[in-house]
């Protein structure tokens, strides 16, 4: 039987996303996988269609999709790649300002959840969470799918309980 406590961080995860996933949308007026692709490509500029896929955990094909409607509306442009084979993928002006939007949306959410806590109770969280994080990756593919929405630049220093399980020291 599952304990009391399995629930309700199943809960608390439904629930977050739940506020997130309408807080994004509403920041950007994207779906979500076009949400994920633009912050994926806000903090890993130059990436591949296939390398963003994986993070998306997409079909190239569907990925290939989500890139074109983002092209299609202004927010992402493919250019030459980092291996000169590839094709690599950046936001444009108006995608780096969606970003920042969705960004900015994010933090609030989630510094509303944790604002409502003591600060005992935020300090025994961040405990929970340093030790939970880590556990979660298997390799860094699942790293930057779990980070795929994350504020990069809050995790750099001092670094990234996600990918520090997967022996990089710097966020996905």
């Amino acid at each position: 039987m599952t304990k009391p406590t399995a629930n309700w961080l199943g809960a608390l995860a439904v629930g977050v996303t739940d506020l997130l996933d309408q807080a994004l949308r509403e920041a950007s007026g994207l779906d979500p996988a076009a949400v994920a692709a633009v912050l994926t490509v806000h903090a890993r500029p130059g990436q591949s269609v296939s390398d963003l896929a994986g993070t998306l955990a997409v079909t190239h094909s569907g990925c290939v999709r989500v890139v074109g409607r983002l092209a299609g509306s202004g927010l992402l442009v493919r250019g030459p790649g980092p291996d000169g084979r590839t094709r690599g993928l950046r936001l444009t002006d108006a995608g780096d300002e969606a970003a920042r939007r969705m960004l900015r949306a994010r933090r609030t959410v989630l510094d509303d959840i944790v604002g409502r806590l003591s600060d005992e109770e935020a300090a025994a969280l961040e405990r929970v969470l340093e030790a939970v994080l880590p556990r979660l990756p298997g390799d860094s593919p699942a790293a930057r799918r779990i980070c795929r929405l994350c504020e990069h630049d809050v995790c750099r220093t001092p670094g990234c309980a996600v990918s520090a399980a997967v022996g990089s020291g710097d966020a996905p």
